[in-house]
């Protein structure tokens, strides 16, 4: 009874950790070809363990951007999108996929969530961080597509502050 009792307790502990003999790289390829096989789940799995179990690595930060990718591209799910992007800047600020995530973030408030006020921010932040980057021209693009509405919402913010100093 003792040996199952043990045998059940290292399999439990086997199961639970089934990726801690992978190493990162192993983890990035399971995860690619887990996507690539549109297992999505299992290319989450393998790229959240990376960000666990190798935080410091190079591929963490990419991780979290596939992560990222696989719900703006994958899952259509542009919120939740926002909030990885949003953690590869927080993260990672250094890393190379951090003004890509950026980027991305300004983009789909504009172009899937008509959060223009956000967008704008974004934009705005991407030019002041990363002013002589290959995207400034984008960037430029999407807000002179923002102009209209920037100078509605410039319009708004004055009545309410005309209004909150009476």
């Amino acid at each position: 009874m003792k040996n199952i009792l043990i045998l059940l307790i290292g399999l439990i502990g086997l199961s639970c950790n089934g990726n801690s003999n992978k190493s990162a790289n192993q983890l990035w390829n399971d995860g690619q070809q887990f996507r690539s096989e549109e297992k999505l789940m299992e290319s989450i799995t393998s790229f959240k363990s990376i960000i666990k179990d190798y935080p410091l690595d190079d591929l963490a930060a990419k991780a979290q951007f596939q992560i990222a990718d696989i719900y703006l591209n994958d899952t259509k799910d542009f919120e939740f999108a926002v909030e990885e992007f949003e953690k590869v800047v927080e993260e990672y600020p250094e890393h190379e996929v951090s003004k890509k995530s950026l980027f991305m973030i300004a983009y789909i408030y504009n172009n899937y969530l008509e959060a223009y006020s956000d967008a704008i921010i974004n934009y705005n932040l991407f030019k002041e961080k990363y002013p002589s980057d290959e995207l400034i021209p984008s960037v430029e693009y999407e807000l002179e597509g923002l102009k209209d509405i920037q100078a509605t919402i410039d319009s708004l913010n004055s009545i309410v502050n005309k209004k909150t100093n009476l």
